[in-house]
């Protein structure tokens, strides 16, 4: 690879993760940890409802008329590792066309909607069009389990606070895990565009969802 590629590579992680420890930096800056959790606990359900409404209203529809209880995210936040390997992989796709196309890695969201059948799970192309809709039914969601987790990297672009869990529910081909956060976290792109007080409210609304997770079925009830 030339020189040059790996210099882009290098700056492009220096200046993600410099971004990282600014915003941690930013974070306590702000207040302590209790100050944090005061102030997400002290988000009403409406500023919730309509920041929920406003990131992935235009996917609500989906549901068909079934009532909406509450929203997050699948959690993926890309590390150092991860950065690098697309890196390489774009632009070995760029070789592919002599330098005329440029690749670049595009994430996107993965929104999870707990509705009164069970958790729908909308997958999204590029675009931020819907590809697929999962449903796992209420059944499903009484036989599955959840379980902590460490994520060291993800926590250090996230307040200290943040928790991450696995979902483990069944289905017909084995066992499906998603990965979830107390926060609200559409994409690593998006959520650092978020001003601070929307991030707060990105966690009152992550949070949200796990405590309506947990009062729907006692077998998902976790503590953070």
């Amino acid at each position: 690879m030339p020189t040059t590629q790996i210099i882009i590579i290098a700056v492009f992680i220096v200046v993600a993760f410099s971004f990282s420890f600014l915003y941690s930096k930013f974070f306590s800056a702000k207040g302590t940890i209790e100050d944090l959790d005061n102030r997400i606990k002290n988000t009403s359900e409406q500023e919730i409802k309509e920041f929920y409404t406003s990131e992935m209203g235009d996917y609500i529809k989906h549901l068909n008329g079934k009532k909406l209880i509450a929203v997050s995210c699948l959690f993926h936040a890309p590390d150092t590792k991860e950065h690098m390997k697309n890196g390489v992989k774009n632009y070995l796709y760029s070789l592919l066309t002599l330098g005329m196309v440029k690749f670049r890695t595009v994430y996107v969201a993965t929104p999870l909607f707990l509705a009164e059948d069970g958790l729908h799970v909308i997958e999204l192309d590029k675009d931020d069009e819907v590809k697929n809709h999962y449903l796992f039914d209420n059944d499903r969601l009484a036989n599955a389990k959840i379980f902590p987790k460490e994520n060291q990297a993800a926590s250090k672009q996230l307040i200290k606070n943040a928790a991450f869990f696995t979902l483990s529910i069944p289905s017909e081909s084995g066992t499906r895990e998603l990965e979830l956060c107390t926060e609200f976290y559409p994409t690593q792109e998006k959520y650092s565009l978020y001003p601070f007080n929307k991030k707060l409210i990105a966690a009152a609304t992550g949070r949200h969802f796990l405590k309506k997770l947990g009062e729907c079925f006692s077998n998902l009830q976790v503590r953070f």
